[in-house]
């Protein structure tokens, strides 16, 4: 799945610099996976950054476990883990252009070989191992080739311009038509965007896509019945990563997984984001301790005490759209900040708080800041927020979360509703 956020990577190298591969033997781990693999027309690219866990690659904050050269088109290191883990591997230059596809495995006792392509050529990837590995894959091909039946009738479809209906196509020329951007422009998009699917497609298109969903989930839970593994949770877990699966889904997690491998890496992660996507306006806010920038350890209900209204905000130095929305918030901060409205930050960074701290001096938050360093607590993910664009949840004095990512014009009308007109200095 192709992951897009903003993203500055020399902040994130110069963090991970000095983490190379493992290629002395470490006879204490029970897992050595040895990686090699062949690198097609990429030659700009010379790393792959290696990430174990599922929740490893998903934002700038995240580090690699080992970063591996690409010398000659070729690669290779030796992996030391103290149980099977499932693993990603990105190549740098996709990650520098804020544009990347996971190349993800199961690392366990054998070797792990690669043949990867360019992004626009991924379908030709070639993973192969023994064990885990060679079943994880296996499920992916089995529904891989479900995908591309679909997509093959697809295509026929539109060969026969039976997929799209006139109208759909017709708006679309119109905006092609246009090629710089004008008011004229905005309006055919916006025109788009609220089509139905009945508006966009023909009965025969739309009778394909329902029947390719129901086709690929009745595929994807006939694997899950299987034998619990590792495999089969990674191909459930990648289910989760943006957003809350369909409930069968949910339902093969907590009577099976939950029972049978509570304490794996990955089905801790699973839960994390059930629990964090599952937050819903009126649930309570979730409570955690952070530390703050003099290391000094913080909890947020001990914080908000006393508070009528309170914004928490999840940002990170790295995220321009965190920070513009901590921006907008200053002005109305200034005016409430002592009728009861608090705000508290809890920025999302890697390897050190310089970016951070420098951050906050030129943005100039004046509200208390804490700092989730390298992922260690996974405050983020406990507010299903996994990937880069931050969150903002709004809750009143007794916890109940009044909004997410509200405007700042929501924002002003809740803190106007709690706190009423500003009172003059």
């Amino acid at each position: 799945m192709k992951r897009i956020t903003m993203i500055l990577c020399s902040l994130l190298a110069a963090a991970c610099a000095g983490n190379q591969p493992t290629t002395e033997q470490n006879t204490d781990a029970a897992v050595h996976c040895h990686i090699e693999g062949k690198v097609h027309n990429r030659q700009q690219s010379d790393e792959l950054w290696l990430f174990v866990g599922i929740d490893g690659m998903v934002a700038q904050s995240s580090r690699p476990h080992t970063i591996i050269d690409i010398r000659g088109g070729v690669f290779s290191c030796d992996l030391y883990l103290d149980e099977p883990q499932y693993c990603e591997l990105v190549f740098a230059d996709e990650l520098a252009n804020g544009a990347w596809r996971t190349i993800d495995f199961i690392a366990d006792n054998c070797t792990v070989k690669f043949d990867l392509y360019p992004e626009d050529e991924f379908m030709k990837n070639k993973i192969e191992g023994t064990g885990a590995t060679a079943e994880y894959q296996s499920y992916k091909l089995q529904l891989r080739a479900l995908q591309n039946e679909n997509n093959a009738t697809r295509e026929q479809l539109e060969k026969e311009n039976r997929y799209n209906t006139k109208e759909y196509d017709a708006l679309i020329a119109q905006i092609e038509a246009i090629k710089e951007s004008t008011p004229e422009r905005t309006a055919l998009i916006e025109q788009l965007q609220a089509m139905t699917d009945e508006e966009q497609y023909t009965p025969e298109a739309i009778a394909l896509r329902k029947r390719s969903k129901v086709e690929y989930k009745e595929a994807q839970l006939s694997i899950l019945e299987g034998e619990p593994s590792l495999a089969r949770l990674a191909l459930l877990a990648r289910q989760m990563v943006y957003r809350l699966p369909d409930q069968e889904f949910i339902d093969v997690f907590e009577q099976v997984y939950a029972i049978e491998m509570p304490e794996n890496p990955v089905s801790q992660f699973c839960r994390r984001q059930i629990d964090g996507l599952s937050l819903q306006v009126g649930n309570h806010y979730v409570d955690f301790e952070a530390p703050d920038l003099n290391g000094e350890m913080h909890r947020l209900s001990e914080m908000v005490e006393g508070a009528k209204i309170v914004m928490l905000d999840l940002w990170a130095s790295w995220c321009g759209p965190c920070r513009r929305a901590s921006k907008e918030m200053i002005p109305l901060y200034e005016k409430y900040k002592n009728q009861g409205f608090m705000v508290i930050g809890i920025a999302r960074e890697s390897g050190s708080t310089d970016a951070m701290e420098a951050a906050i001096s030129k943005d100039g938050y004046e509200w208390p800041q804490l700092v989730e360093l390298d992922d260690r607590a996974n405050i983020w993910s406990q507010y299903g927020c996994i990937n880069g664009a931050g969150r903002r949840i709004l809750f009143n004095d007794e916890g109940e979360i009044l909004a997410f990512d509200p405007t700042i014009e929501e924002l002003t009308a809740e803190v106007e509703k709690h706190l009423g007109a500003p009172k003059a200095e």
